[in-house]
Order: C-alpha cells, then structure tokens, then sequence
C-alpha cells in the first residue's frame, strides 16, 4: 500500500477561466432552447431562475455571481450563435447551455505530498516560491472532479500566491483529505 498524504490545501476567491453550464427550461425542441438562450441574454439578470454551475462541478462551484461574471458569459455568448452552444443531454432528458472559457471566481485545492501539519507548511512555502507552482501537482476546483481549470497561466500563479500571502493563518487554508 502506497504512503499518500493525507493534507489539501486550499485556496479561496481564485479567478479562474472555466467552462459553465446551466439546465435550460425549453423541454420540447432545440429551437425552443435557442430561443430562450436569446431571452436569457436580453434580460436584465441572466442568473434569475437559473442554476448556473461549472462543468462537471456537483456543487455549483460558482462563488460571485456579479455583473462581471454576468459580462463574461454574454460575450462569450454573443461569439457564437445559440444553437453552438446548446445541447441536449439525452440522459437526463433536457436541454442544457454550455459557455466555454469564462473567467469565475472560485476555490482551488491541491493535495500536497507532506505527511504533516509541519511538512505541509513548509511544501506551501516551496510551491509560492517555486517557479512553476503547478508541475507534478494536481490543481482542480473545488468540488469538481474534471478538475475544471481551462488555463494554468502565470497569472493564476500569481493570483494564488497572493491570496495565499493576504491569509492571517496559511494553517486555515490546510485540510484533512477525507477518506472514504
């Protein structure tokens, strides 16, 4: 049996570029979901009666919903025609909107390779300081099983380095991977 470590560190109110999907309520036709997604962009609050959620997250995974986050999906939105972007899920028997490559503010975690609270701390320090933060590292959103992240960049880098930094207690952003 293998020795794996037992911590996740955690990182919260991280922008990161990602891939949305809502359930549509048009039941019947893909005209009739494309339609809607043209209603959807007209009005006011495009999250309103919506369950927005990132690709593959169970959780939502969505921490702001805020006119930026609402700016991002219409632009990504007005780049395509909607039935590029609507699909039907025969499993679950819906239509669904899928909106590539759109910046969310989220939480990231990433198991460390420590075997202590100790370790842990000091793996953290070594990764804010490294020079490529994600090799041989395992970053996904939290939450979500596909991972999620469409682009691991410097500037993510240094986002997560700086939230890291703005914590009182690098302790608090420390968890115990729970095992099934």
């Amino acid at each position: 049996m293998e020795n794996h470590s037992k911590y996740i560190l955690k990182v919260r109110n991280i922008p990161v570029y990602t891939n949305l999907e809502v359930i549509l309520k048009s039941r019947t036709t893909n005209e009739e979901a494309c339609k809607e997604v043209t209603r959807m962009m007209e009005a006011d609050n495009l999250f309103e009666g919506y369950e927005w959620k990132i690709e593959g997250c169970e959780g939502g995974g969505i921490h702001e919903f805020n006119d930026q986050l609402q700016a991002g999906i219409l632009e990504r939105l007005e780049q395509e025609e909607p039935e590029d972007s609507v699909f039907w899920d025969g499993s679950k028997i819906q239509f669904e909107l899928n909106v590539p490559h759109v910046l969310v503010n989220t939480h990231l975690e990433v198991p460390l390779k420590s075997h202590s609270k100790t370790e842990a701390l000091k793996e953290i320090d070594t990764l804010c300081n490294s020079d490529n933060l994600f090799e041989g590292y395992e970053w996904k959103i939290e939450g979500c099983d596909d991972g999620g992240i469409n682009e691991f960049s410097d500037e993510l880098k240094k986002e997560i380095v700086s939230r890291l930094g703005q914590e009182k207690k690098i302790e608090d952003c420390i968890e115990i991977l729970s095992t099934p």
